[in-house]
């Protein structure tokens, strides 16, 4: 039987002597596995359009256990990306925090929405490389359900004062004056308030204007420093596109 979904390709491992296993990020079915046959034999026609980060309309012949790629209508191929090295490390990184977190058969077109928003980022440019990648970790943990408590403490639960700068990356939320002076303070980090304002509007706002704002630099190294702990701190998980990513500066 022949079905289409629309979705972003998120890793390609070979199989065989020329074919593909290719990882989609679907709107329909979540995240699912697609044989590409024949996708590494040369002029065959699946070869470009079965790339990490395409994005597209995949016909799938769907067998007793598997899906079988019949045909993909690529709609962006992110080709931008593909030219610059950081960029081709950002994204790969994006493609393998999804891949972790999604699932089949989960409805994931909030996570797929994520990241496609976060590789038009990388592609427009108007947003450092390292600010799209903590508003993409911490939006993540949003979708996951696990998102930071911010306008009450994290442990009495008491309303969060405006001033307030504490925040606790273990327990998962901005902490009162009283509670940060009881924590021990590796536990506490101390926000900027523009850091703080900025965390609320990554966490709240619409995906299409995610990607939408400019921070100073001193306020882009606390969420870069806060959104990788707060990250690692949820999944207990080092993904090997951290490491790539400690090569480059942006």
């Amino acid at each position: 039987m022949l079905q289409n979904v629309s979705g972003i390709v998120l890793s390609v491992m070979p199989v065989g002597d020329y074919d593909r296993r290719v990882t989609i990020l679907t709107k329909e079915k979540g995240k699912i596995a697609a044989f590409a046959r024949g996708a590494r034999r040369p002029g065959n026609n699946l070869i470009a359009v079965t790339q990490p980060c395409i994005f597209g309309e995949f016909s799938l012949f769907s067998g007793r256990d598997s899906f079988t790629i019949s045909e993909v209508k690529v709609q962006e191929y992110f080709s931008e990306i593909r030219e610059d090295l950081d960029s081709v490390y950002y994204a790969m990184y994006f493609c393998e925090v999804a891949d972790f977190y999604t699932k089949e058969g989960n409805d994931e077109r909030e996570m797929m929405k994520l990241l496609y928003t976060a590789l038009k980022a990388l592609v427009r440019g108007q947003m450092s490389r390292r600010l799209v990648r903590s508003v993409f970790e911490m939006r993540t943990c949003v979708i996951s359900g696990e998102g930071p408590m911010l306008n009450e403490c994290v442990v009495c639960h008491e309303k969060i004062p405006e001033d307030s700068r504490g925040f606790s990356v273990l327990n998962g939320g901005a902490v009162c004056e009283k509670c940060r002076e009881k924590l021990p303070v590796k536990d506490v980090m101390v926000l900027n308030p523009s850091s703080r304002y900025a965390l609320w509007f990554i966490c709240s706002t619409p995906a299409a204007k995610l990607f939408s704002f400019t921070v100073s630099p001193e306020v882009e190294d606390e969420l870069a420093a806060l959104s990788a702990e707060y990250l690692f701190a949820r999944v207990k998980h080092t993904f090997k596109g951290e490491k790539l990513l400690e090569l480059i500066s942006d």
